[in-house]
């Protein structure tokens, strides 16, 4: 059932006729949960939010939950974000329930634009901040991009890189980390409908599948599957604040 309501999304998606550079799980420029070393347009604010079913999560989270996130490209080649996940407490309650919040950033530093024949080159952080509460999406990460145009507009785009995981901190709990060694992927928009973004990845825990599609020139909405067995999805709202 899962998979044919994924399948439904997709070709709906695909009726829809800028190009759409995000990733798209924490709120930042990549694939659906891994980085890339493409660039944004200087003064990109991108706003939105997510449903993740726990598949997708670290283990700190054994439930479905959500996120919301803003990022902001001061330069083409610097991003911050910040995000907010949410989470469930007990704290004077019998339940749990969504009580609390895991607040995490992001930066990505393109230190090489990409050319005719080189590939872009960025490096980046999530979460590396430590506070009282946990690092819960900590890693580093370097990752080159590369893509290619064919029959008469149509575009591929290849992504691989490498995640330094995190490390325990002493004023922290320690939850593990779900990022770690090699991931990868590839995004596909057709030349018939430059809104639309297809796209596969192997995020060095699992392989993600799913597409992205920008409606109103400002929106995107995105779906996508995490091996064939949960389904998360979100939209987000773009605009450049500066030209």
């Amino acid at each position: 059932m899962r998979k044919k309501i994924f399948l439904f999304v997709f070709m709906a998606m695909g009726l829809y006729a800028h190009t759409v550079h995000a990733q798209y799980m924490l709120g930042t420029t990549g694939m659906l949960n891994i980085p890339t070393a493409d660039r944004q347009e200087p003064g990109t604010v991108m706003l939105g939010g997510n449903y993740l079913p726990e598949q997708v999560m670290p283990d700190r989270f054994g439930y479905n939950t959500g996120n919301y996130f803003v990022s902001i490209s001061f330069f083409s080649f610097l991003e911050l974000a910040y995000r907010e996940t949410l989470m469930k407490s007990s704290y004077m309650s019998t339940k749990r329930k969504y009580k609390e919040q895991d607040r995490s950033y992001s930066i990505r530093l393109c230190v090489l634009k990409e050319g005719k024949y080189r590939p872009g080159v960025a490096f980046g952080a999530n979460d590396p901040i430590a506070d009282l509460g946990a690092n819960t999406f900590q890693s580093y990460y370097g990752v080159v991009t590369k893509g290619f145009e064919f029959g008469g507009g149509h575009r591929l785009s290849a992504s691989l890189g490498y995640y330094l995981k995190g490390d325990k901190n002493s004023n922290t709990k320690w939850y593990g980390n779900k990022y770690d060694g090699v991931f990868g992927g590839i995004s596909y928009t057709p030349a018939f409908c430059k809104e639309l973004k297809v796209m596969a990845e192997y995020d060095s825990d699992a392989v993600n599948v799913g597409a992205a599609v920008r409606l109103w020139k400002h929106l995107s909405i995105h779906v996508f599957t995490r091996e064939f067995n949960c389904i998360s999805a979100g939209m987000r709202y773009e605009c450049t604040l500066i030209h």
